[in-house]
C-alpha cells in the first residue's frame, strides 16, 4: 500500500498563545506570472454546469468553475502532490483539532458591490450545510461542525463536535470550503442557487453562460490576491471526448482532456501532454433488489466469472492497472488484493448450486467509448460461464434517473457508473450506505452496522488504523457479492505550447486561476 500524506506548502510557525498557525504574507503579485490584458483561454469542460452552490453542486464539471469564481480559507495547490495552501485566509491555527482558528485577509471584496469578506461570511457559508431548507448534497462534509465562532471582523474559530479526519483533505480545500457572501444570499431571498450566482469571491467572476455553448469568466475587480494571467476564460461544454480532440486539433480550443487510448498519439508531439493517476473508481455493480440477482450465490458466480485484468488491458492497452477495491491509491485504505477473483470454473459450480441455467442479464452504462469496450469484453466472459449479457448503453443522465427512480430501478440489473472522488477515503465509501439507496447506491446494498463503522472512520486519527478500517469496509462490500472492482484510471490532458496549464494532483480539475502563458 502506498503511503499517503497531505503535505502543506507553507511552513508551520509559532503563533501567540502557544498555538500553531499557518501564515502567509502579502499575496499580491507573489510568485505569479504577470497578468495580461485581452488574453483569452479556451478550454473544454466535459459537461455543462448544473449547480454552482457549494452545498448542492453537481460534480467536477461545476467545481472547475467554482474554484475559479469562489475562494475558501484554503485551496488545493496545483502540482503532483495533494497539498493545500492559504487562499482567503492569512493564517490557520490547527493546533487544536476540535477548534480551528482562522484569520482572513482584509480587503477581499465580493463582486457586485456586496462588500468585504468577513468572518460572518465564513460562519454563514459553513453552518448553512446543516440547514434542512438548503438540503445540502454534501452535508456530510460538515457533519462534525458544531458552529463557527466569530471573534473579530476577520477572525473566527471552527468548533467541531468530534475529531474529523477529512477536514483538511476533502472539506476545507474542496468546494464545501468555499465562502459565499451572506449579504448577497440574503438579498437573493433563496436558501440555495443553481447557476445564478449571487456574488463571487475568487479571482474570476461569471460573465456569461449560454447553456451547452459557453461559460465565460472574466476577472473579478474585487479580487486582491495574485492576479490571474488570463483576462477571460471561455469554457466549452463538449461531452464527447472525440469531438473535443477534433476541436483541439483544429485549434478551436487551447486545452482539453483526452481519451486514455489517445495518449500514444500525443506522446512526443508538439502539444503539452499531462497524464496523472486518477482519484476515480469504476466497478461493476449488481442490483440486489432485482429478482435475478437477489441470490448471493448467483452474484458470487458473476464475481468469479469476470477477468478484470483482461477487461482493463483490452480497454486501455496497458495504460491503466486493474483495481483491487474502490479506494484508489495513494489514499489510505487502498487494497492490495480482492477476495473473489477470476475463477470461471468456480463460477459455473456456483450457478449450478443456485439451480440457475440460461441466465440472461443486462448491463447498463453511459456513453463513454471506454465503457463500451468494457461491456463487450464482459459479454464474452459471462457467455463463457453460461450467462447471456445484453448491452444497454444510454445517456448518463437518463441512466442515473432510471437507477434512482422508485420503481424503474428494477430495470437495472448490472451497472457501471464510474465515480470521481476527493483525496480522502470517506468520499469513496459514503455513497454505499443505506440512506444512499435511491440516490447513488445503485447496488441497493444496506447494512446499518456497516454504516456505523463507516461513520466512525471519520473520527479515527491514527493513519494506520484508519486505513485498516477502510480496507475492512471494502472487504464487507465485496462479501455482499454486489461489487466487482475494475479500475481507477488516469486523467490525460493536452494543451497548446503557448499555454502553461495547471491541474490538481490527479488532473481531475483544471485549476483555471493558475493557468499562465507557456
Amino acid at each position: 500500500m502506498t503511503e499517503f500524506r497531505l503535505t502543506r506548502r507553507q511552513a508551520l510557525q509559532r503563533a501567540g498563545g502557544g498555538g500553531v498557525a499557518l501564515a502567509l504574507g502579502s499575496l499580491a503579485g507573489t510568485g505569479a506570472v504577470f497578468a495580461q490584458e485581452n488574453t483569452t483561454l479556451r478550454i473544454r469542460n466535459d459537461r455543462d454546469i448544473e449547480r454552482l452552490d457549494p452545498a448542492t453542486r453537481g460534480g467536477w464539471y461545476d467545481e472547475t468553475v467554482m474554484f475559479a469564481i469562489f475562494s475558501g480559507l484554503v485551496r488545493y495547490a496545483p502540482g503532483d502532490d495533494w497539498t493545500w495552501e492559504l487562499d482567503a485566509a492569512s493564517s490557520i491555527d490547527d493546533s487544536d483539532p476540535l477548534h480551528i482558528g482562522f484569520e482572513l485577509r482584509p480587503g477581499l471584496l465580493f463582486s457586485d458591490d456586496h462588500g468585504e469578506m468577513t468572518a460572518e461570511d465564513v460562519k454563514f457559508s459553513y453552518e448553512r450545510f446543516a440547514d434542512p431548507e438548503v438540503n445540502a448534497v454534501y452535508a456530510s462534509d460538515w457533519a462534525a461542525l458544531d458552529h463557527v465562532e466569530v471573534t473579530g471582523t476577520y477572525t473566527g474559530i471552527i468548533h467541531l463536535k468530534e475529531a474529523f479526519a477529512p477536514l483538511f483533505t476533502s472539506t476545507l480545500p474542496h468546494a464545501s470550503g468555499l465562502i459565499l457572501s451572506k449579504a448577497a444570499m440574503e438579498a437573493s431571498g433563496t436558501k440555495s442557487f443553481a447557476t445564478e450566482v449571487p456574488a463571487c469571491s475568487g479571482p474570476y467572476m461569471l460573465d456569461e453562460w449560454r447553456p451547452r455553448e459557453v461559460i465565460r469568466l472574466v476577472r473579478n475587480p474585487g479580487w486582491t490576491g495574485p492576479e490571474p494571467y488570463y483576462d477571460r476564460i471561455e469554457i466549452l461544454p463538449i461531452g464527447d471526448v472525440t469531438s473535443a480532440e477534433t476541436a483541439f486539433a483544429a485549434g478551436d480550443i487551447d486545452c482539453t482532456q483526452i481519451a486514455v487510448n489517445s495518449i500514444p498519439s500525443y506522446e512526443g508531439g508538439r502539444s503539452d501532454l499531462v497524464v496523472k493517476p486518477a482519484l476515480g473508481y469504476a466497478w461493476l455493480g449488481m442490483n440486489v433488489e432485482n429478482p435475478k440477482l437477489s441470490d448471493l450465490t448467483v452474484r458470487r458466480a458473476i464475481q468469479h466469472a469476470v477477468n478484470v485484468k483482461q477487461i482493463v488491458d483490452a480497454t486501455f492497452g496497458g495504460a491503466v492497472d486493474q483495481a483491487h477495491g474502490l479506494v484508489p491509491p495513494p489514499l489510505p485504505g487502498a487494497r492490495d488484493e480482492v477476495l473473489y477473483g477470476y475463477d470461471p470454473e468456480r463460477a459455473r459450480e456456483l450457478l449450478a448450486e443456485a439451480g440457475v441455467q440460461g441466465l440472461s442479464l443486462s448491463l447498463t452504462f453511459g456513453t463513454s467509448p471506454d465503457l463500451l469496450i468494457v461491456a463487450q469484453v464482459l459479454q464474452v466472459q459471462l457467455a463463457a460461464v453460461g450467462i447471456d449479457l445484453t448491452i444497454r448503453q444510454m445517456d448518463s443522465n437518463t441512466m442515473v434517473a432510471e437507477a434512482q427512480h422508485p420503481t424503474d430501478h428494477q430495470n437495472i440489473e448490472l451497472i457501471i457508473e464510474p465515480f470521481t472522488t476527493a483525496p480522502d477515503p470517506s468520499w469513496v465509501t459514503e455513497w454505499f450506505t443505506c440512506d444512499q439507496i435511491g440516490d447513488w447506491n445503485f447496488q441497493r446494498t444496506c447494512s446499518e452496522e456497516w454504516d456505523a463503522r463507516n461513520d466512525e472512520a471519520l473520527t479515527i486519527s491514527d493513519p494506520e488504523a484508519r486505513a485498516a478500517r477502510y480496507v475492512a469496509l471494502q472487504d464487507e462490500l465485496e462479501e455482499t457479492g454486489a461489487y466487482v472492482f475494475l479500475y481507477h484510471g488516469v486523467n490525460a490532458w493536452v494543451s497548446k505550447p503557448s499555454v502553461n496549464a495547471a491541474y490538481s494532483a490527479d488532473a481531475q480539475w483544471a485549476l483555471l486561476r493558475d493557468f499562465t502563458a507557456g
